[in-house]
């Protein structure tokens, strides 16, 4: 099997399908009542999230209410919760004290904070998020490392403390920013991802029916071609979203978090999110195919160096 053919096998009809983002919601006089009683955070909620993060630290690592905090952030708990979307957006961020989880995990000691967030990170999309789906039926609760461990150096919508019990960031009533400009940006990032998205969509068919071998190594180098430039798009949309949320962003009002949320809204990120993931599991069957194992990413072998010399 070669890459082309390992992808190939991935590849399924990948869609744009617009969705409702709180982003552009009308914001709400009160906060979810689901969540909040009286501007506090009802504290069976409180307890469920702290529960699920701890239970799941505790399995991989010493003493992580030692060097843990917890915030539900985002959209979640602003006052901007009412979109029309099931389950609802719930984040919780965490921060973490990177001395004192290398003083109680030594076997870590040779990692820096980037490479200990990228593993806490990395396990829980991998393991957490998958069982956080739902939570409360109501809500896909995701956990998330910020490298800062500074809550307010992010610029979040609202920060609510799960460890103090109290607001860090208070929720203010605020509407998306309008700007023509912006507008146009977000139109072009739609054409550029739907005519890609359509490239991708001509060559799969291709593949699906080709009668010769021609035919179909035409189409499989045109199907990577696609899912490449979707993976770039992707990234691109993507990583100026987190400048957005760092010291140097504007956080809800910079034009990078606009664009990230009309792509949601128009439904593109999803779609080139999920030409990526295809990319990504095509790359991991492809080594698992050629090298008898799964090929570890490159977080994965800078950990394994890391803790081989501790």
């Amino acid at each position: 099997m070669d890459f082309y053919e390992a992808l190939a096998a991935k590849a399924v009809p990948v869609n744009i399908e617009p969705s409702s983002t709180s982003y552009f919601s009308k914001p709400q006089v009160g906060l979810d009542p689901r969540l909040f009683v009286n501007g506090k955070l009802i504290s069976s909620v409180r307890n469920g999230v702290l529960t699920v993060l701890y239970n799941y630290l505790s399995n991989l690592y010493q003493t992580p209410q030692d060097w843990t905090s917890a915030w539900l952030a985002g959209s979640g708990v602003s006052h901007q919760w009412a979109a029309k979307r099931y389950p609802g957006d719930l984040d919780c961020l965490v921060g973490i004290d990177y001395l004192a989880f290398r003083q109680a995990n030594t076997k870590y000691s040779g990692l820096n904070n980037q490479e200990i967030a990228n593993m806490l990170n990395e396990g829980f999309k991998a393991n957490l998020w998958p069982l956080t789906e739902n939570f409360l039926e109501a809500f896909e609760l995701t956990f998330y490392v910020n490298v800062q461990s500074d809550i307010k150096k992010i610029k979040p919508y609202a920060a609510y403390s799960l460890i103090n019990d109290d607001w860090v960031v208070e929720p203010t009533i605020e509407e998306a920013p309008t700007n023509p400009q912006w507008t146009i940006n977000a139109e072009k990032d739609k054409g550029a991802a739907s005519e890609i998205i359509a490239r991708y969509a001509t060559a799969l068919n291709a593949i699906n029916s080709s009668t010769n071998s021609a035919m179909r190594v035409n189409a499989e180098r045109a199907l990577k071609l696609a899912v490449d430039q979707a993976a770039a798009l992707f990234e691109d949309i993507h990583q100026g979203r987190k400048y957005a949320f760092s010291e140097s962003g504007s956080g809800y009002l910079d034009y990078n978090n606009y664009r990230w949320q009309a792509g949601k809204e128009a439904g593109i990120v999803q779609a080139l999110a999920k030409l990526k993931e295809i990319a990504d599991m095509s790359a991991r069957d492809f080594g698992a195919a050629t090298y008898g194992i799964e090929l570890p990413n490159v977080s994965t072998l800078i950990r394994r160096a890391a803790t081989h010399n501790n």
